[in-house]
């Protein structure tokens, strides 16, 4: 039955294999609570033990929302599955629920940090880059600040999809050859940052091509370090793309660090973006939406345009009210 829910997930449920595998880890959580009986054993009495039991060890609400809705959405097409219509009452699946106050601090966000755009630059700035690999670094980051992908697409960009059209640069990002979320197709500008930002992306595109890179290989490709037989270092570049998004993130957190900034993950740079753009023209912010792939402004200022505390009471003490 967890075979057919898993190709139900990717053929009906149109979800992609990262989550479907998050939700029949949730499911095999309730298995083991379970003792592998089978799913025909559920009822009230179990979702209230289940739930009270995932507290007791102390599991973050998050957490257990996330696990509930993933175990109520299998158990709700269980009960439409022939030889489990009559064994599961589908009034006691909504057993599996926590209190509405549960729900809304399980979905409360901390405030999420993000550089300015004058420490990106000077992080920049300081980089070295001699080696290849240093190189291929500072322009890993200097695309990032231009146009703020997702890690994921930053780490599978190709040569052909930094794209030049009457003197402006953008990455065409496309499933079809990068990890894209949602497979959405969209033009991400490049960001109006200082032409030396700009250059560090456009002379290691250009370097990769005199050793022979093609469109369909990677912008970021890996570097092996290995010493010769003279025992000094050498760096080889292989067309190969980058596996880890963890290496991507080592490579942001060297360089932040030894700027003298404590580290914060990449995707910031996508809200440091945002919350520039509520600063500037109703067009600029729209323009911004695009860039990042969102449907709704709303999403663009929800998620990344939240205004830092400073912002914020800089804001509210120059407004000018009048009272009578």
């Amino acid at each position: 039955m967890k075979y057919k829910y898993r190709k139900h997930l990717r053929r009906i449920g149109q979800k992609d294999e990262k989550t479907i595998l998050a939700a029949l880890k949730h499911i095999r959580d309730f298995e083991i609570f379970m003792r592998f009986a089978g799913f025909e054993k559920f009822n009230d009495y179990v979702a209230d033990k289940y739930i009270q039991g995932m507290f007791s060890a102390n599991l973050s609400l998050s957490y257990i929302t996330d696990n509930i809705r993933a175990l109520k959405d299998f158990l709700n097409w269980l009960e439409r599955q022939r030889g489990y219509r009559s064994k599961i009452n589908y009034n006691h699946i909504d057993y599996l629920n926590v209190s509405r106050n549960q729900r809304k601090t399980a979905k409360a966000a901390e405030y999420q940090k993000a550089y300015k755009y004058d420490q990106i630059i000077q992080t920049i700035r300081q980089m070295p880059g001699d080696t290849d690999k240093e190189k291929r670094d500072k322009a890993i980051i200097s695309l990032q600040a231009l146009s703020t992908l997702r890690i994921s697409e930053l780490r599978t960009v190709k040569m052909n999809s930094l794209v030049e059209e009457d003197g402006q640069y953008f990455i065409y990002v496309t499933p079809k050859n990068m990890s894209v979320k949602f497979a959405k197709t969209r033009h991400a500008v490049f960001i109006p940052l200082p032409d030396d930002v700009i250059a560090s992306v456009i002379e290691w595109h250009g370097y990769l091509g005199t050793l022979g890179f093609k469109d369909s290989d990677p912008l970021f490709p890996r570097v092996d370090n290995h010493f010769a037989r003279n025992n000094l270092l050498e760096q080889k570049i292989k067309k190969e793309e980058i596996k880890s998004n963890t290496t991507i993130r080592g490579i942001f957190k060297n360089a932040f660090e030894s700027a003298g900034y404590g580290y914060i993950k990449p995707h910031s740079f996508r809200k440091t973006l945002a919350r520039y753009a509520e600063s500037q023209s109703p067009a600029f912010l729209n323009a911004v939406r695009q860039n990042l792939g969102h449907m709704s402004i709303d999403t663009t200022l929800n998620s990344y345009g939240q205004l830092s505390v400073m912002e914020q009471r800089r804001i509210i003490s120059e407004a000018k009210i009048g009272f009578a």
